[in-house]
């Protein structure tokens, strides 16, 4: 009896390891042409889980662009540069893409 104990709580222990351990990969960087003026930096970001890798639509980058365009109001957005990243967990994917430029206001 204690030993069955024993054998659930290493399994169970090795179970939560195994899912809290993570591996993080980018899988594209782009960059557009970089201006002189760089004063005011904006950054956004979308993610989506995805379990067991089915994956349907990838809607959720195009909240990216509004994102972006609702920190520089009456502006530009130039010099952006763009992270597509995958982390990849035990079963389960979490998708992240990165989007930073620099505001010029005329």
């Amino acid at each position: 009896m204690q030993l069955a104990k024993r054998i659930k709580k290493t399994l169970l222990g090795c179970a939560l390891m195994i899912n809290a351990a993570g591996c993080v990969s980018l899988q594209s960087v782009s960059l557009t042409q970089i201006p002189a003026k760089r004063d005011n930096k904006v950054t956004a970001s979308t993610d989506k889980w995805i379990i067991l890798g089915f994956n349907f639509d990838n809607d959720y980058v195009d909240k990216l662009t509004e994102k972006l365009k609702d920190k520089c109001e009456n502006g530009q957005i130039r010099g952006i540069l763009t992270k597509d990243e995958t982390t990849s967990y035990f079963l389960v994917f979490k998708r992240s893409v990165t989007a930073t430029g620099y505001c010029i206001k005329a």
